[in-house]
């Protein structure tokens, strides 16, 4: 029977990173890491520095999506969960410099019609 490969460590850092900006404020770091914005940058953030696991599962006993359950060492989850918070400020402040100056100048024109002038 054919088997597929599924990183668990994947769902596990999905999850703490989903945990960890419902603490953070909305603005700019919910909106920042939405789902459309940096979240999946913050996900491949903290998966490159970390051991990944996997597990073979029987193609007929896993479904594509489906939860796999796996649990970490309490040190390994608080490392996690370090290159989370790591991460946010990491990404935020990159993103922050590429954008900066072009964020004020918008914020600096009353009008759109202003910004061709």
């Amino acid at each position: 029977m054919q088997k597929n490969l599924v990183n668990i460590t994947l769902a596990v850092v999905t999850e703490e990173v989903e945990i960890i900006l419902e603490s953070y404020r909305k603005y700019p770091y919910q909106e920042a890491f939405s789902p459309s914005g940096l979240r999946q940058d913050l996900i491949a953030y903290v998966l490159s520095r970390v051991p990944n696991k996997y597990i073979a599962i029987d193609s007929g006993e896993y479904v594509p999506g489906q939860a796999v359950q796996f649990r970490c060492s309490s040190e390994q989850l608080l490392h996690i969960e370090d290159l989370i918070h790591t991460g946010i400020r990491d990404l935020l402040d990159s993103y922050q410099k590429v954008d900066y100056r072009l964020l004020e100048q918008v914020k600096s024109c009353s009008t759109v019609a202003t910004w061709f002038r």
